[in-house]
């Protein structure tokens, strides 16, 4: 008996320490543009209404007051337009621009409505911009099946771990890449086209980055 006493209080001390090292879901976005910096952009391209993050084309982006290494980041969205193209940058050193205004040396997961047809990969595709090619899977069929109509909210989750990143789209797996770079960087939003409207990003910081 007590051996296994001892064993449950070790289990249960274990426990807790993973809990502090992976610690809890934070707001990122708490209703305003506090803890936010807007870069590059036209007036009016990034605003909130009625505590709701709208972000609209065409250039520029929002990036985070300080920089992320290891990180889960949740939130919930919705295209507010057929053509809404933004994207959710990770691991951004926010040294150079490339484009209109957006963050060279990054990585960007793809928040694209695939209600257009377009060349361009639909939510959950990765660009590296500016960064070294590596492996990365992602199915767009996978994404046709679970993304919502124009105009629902949606969930996407996107796990920056080491040299690797995730990203579930409404519960499902839909990109894994390897061979990530920057250690550390800021998190952002980019405005291209159309309208997105965030009403919820939580990042949740992982130990040791």
């Amino acid at each position: 008996m007590r051996v296994l006493v001892t064993l449950a209080m070790v289990l249960a001390g274990a426990g807790a320490v993973s809990g502090r090292q992976a610690g809890a879901f934070v707001p990122l976005f708490d209703g305003t543009l506090n803890g936010w910096v807007i870069e590059n952009t036209q007036a009016g391209n990034i605003s909130v209404r009625d505590g709701v993050l709208r972000v609209e084309a065409a250039s520029g982006w929002l990036r985070s007051a300080r920089e992320y290494g290891d990180v889960v980041i949740r939130t919930e969205f919705r295209f507010v337009t057929a053509d809404a193209d933004s994207g959710l940058f990770v691991r951004a050193s926010g040294a150079g621009q490339f484009m209109r205004g957006w963050p060279n040396n990054s990585y960007q997961v793809q928040i694209r409505n695939p209600a257009t047809a377009s060349r361009l990969p639909p939510v959950g595709g990765l660009f590296r911009h500016g960064m070294a090619p590596g492996p990365t899977e992602f199915d767009a069929a996978i994404v046709e099946k679970v993304a919502r109509p124009t105009g629902e909210w949606q969930t996407l989750e996107v796990d920056v771990t080491g040299n690797r990143v995730t990203a579930r789209l409404n519960g499902t797996e839909v990109l894994k890449a390897m061979e990530i770079a920057n250690p550390r960087g800021f998190i952002g939003l980019q405005a291209e086209a159309g309208t997105v409207e965030f009403r919820s990003i939580e990042v949740r910081e992982l130990s040791g980055r």
